[in-house]
């Protein structure tokens, strides 16, 4: 084992134990780049209508003096309230945390912009590709992804699904590409076009999640977002149905509208801290409670500031410091250290053998990747 994966792995090590502990101390072995201010789409369910990042941009080397500041971590995703291929630097951003840092790297995108040979390139070390897909319907993904076109997104997951096939690579090679749709009451009913678009790829998608949109503001539209228990209801079982015969691997449906609880284990708040292109971190969802700026304080101490230990104190008790926490995936037992979700729930379509051993869909062999789940709530 080399110097550097012993290095990190003992951090590994030290952070669980942290986070086992419930310490109001924390190490962040996985950290999430917003890389730019920049979003060429303005969804209609976007934390952008509200909060709007800190202008400014990633570059390759304020990547790699943020990095050999932070020898703890060993997972990057590029993701945030932007489109990350708006930043020309990032497909070298991406080769560098690759190539020359050795991280464990996801990256989401809008799929609106033209993946031309420079990116696909890069692309080839991400280990897990997201790209986010809501609905069949072109009127409808025009709404909710605010002017975004959906031939446009077909085009460009079909043009990296084709460089992989001329390169001999299959469902698993880098980069193994999912789909995430983000489901509101606007494209609830429209589930089983969707499965039905993406089943011509089902052979070359890892899966499909169907992952609803659950925060408590989302109520207040004046056609609520939310989706609609008596909705739910009527459509679930024969969605459940169509899942469970389609050759598409599809997840999402078993806690779509299931409470959240078990808050004081979630990882994202020991775990992961997210950064914005100017240095801002912050915990998932609250964009606006800034713990201190990475590129100006030890990042290690801004993990640890007051205000980190103030909101993993909150967590610890029967009221969680944010409403989202009551909704939120990552405050669900099965999506936690302690139970992998798709190993106890009865409902959840083809998936069979836990991540947590490095396997998938019936014993495939996956890659190991950094904020698998993390990074699709975001773009």
């Amino acid at each position: 084992m080399s110097r550097l994966k012993l290095t990190r792995r003992t951090w590994a090590r030290f952070g669980r134990y942290l986070y086992r502990r419930h310490s109001l101390r924390a190490i962040p072995t996985q950290v999430g780049l917003c890389v730019t201010h920049l979003c060429n789409i303005r969804c209609v369910y976007c934390m952008r209508e509200t909060f709007q990042p800190p202008r400014d941009s990633m570059t390759v080397e304020r990547v790699k003096k943020l990095m050999h500041r932070m020898p703890y971590v060993s997972g990057v995703c590029i993701m945030g309230l932007c489109e990350p291929l708006m930043n020309p630097q990032t497909p070298d951003i991406v080769r560098w945390l690759s190539d020359e840092g050795g991280y464990s790297t996801s990256l989401t995108t809008n799929g609106m912009i033209p993946l031309n040979l420079n990116i696909l390139d890069a692309l080839l070390r991400v280990d897990d590709m997201v790209f986010s897909i809501d609905t069949s319907d072109p009127e409808t993904f025009r709404y909710l992804r605010g002017g975004a076109d959906l031939n446009r997104v077909m085009e460009n997951l079909e043009r990296l699904l084709q460089f992989k096939r001329e390169l001999g690579l299959g469902r698993f090679d880098n980069p193994p590409i999912h789909i995430n749709a983000v489901i509101t009451s606007r494209n609830f009913s429209q589930i089983p076009g969707l499965i039905k678009m993406l089943e011509p790829h089902a052979s070359e998608l890892t899966y499909l999640m169907v992952d609803p949109i659950t925060r408590p503001d989302y109520q207040d539209f004046e056609k609520p977002l939310m989706i609609q228990r008596t909705q739910f209801e009527q459509q679930i079982g024969e969605y459940r149905r169509i899942a469970g015969e389609s050759p598409l691997k599809i997840v999402g449906f078993d806690y779509m509208l299931e409470p959240s609880s078990n808050w004081r284990d979630c990882p994202m708040s020991w775990d992961g801290m997210f950064v914005q292109p100017n240095g801002d971190a912050y915990f998932c969802y609250n964009y606006e409670y800034v713990l201190g700026n990475v590129f100006q304080q030890n990042p290690l101490f801004v993990w640890n500031s007051s205000r980190a230990k103030q909101f993993r104190r909150k967590l610890l008790t029967s009221d969680p410091p944010l409403a989202q926490c009551r909704s939120c995936n990552f405050a669900r037992k099965g999506w936690q250290p302690s139970g992998v979700y798709y190993q106890t729930k009865q409902d959840v379509i083809s998936w069979e053998t836990p991540l947590a051993n490095g396997k998938l869909f019936s014993g495939e062999e996956v890659p190991s990747t950094s904020f698998a789940r993390y990074e699709s709530h975001v773009v």
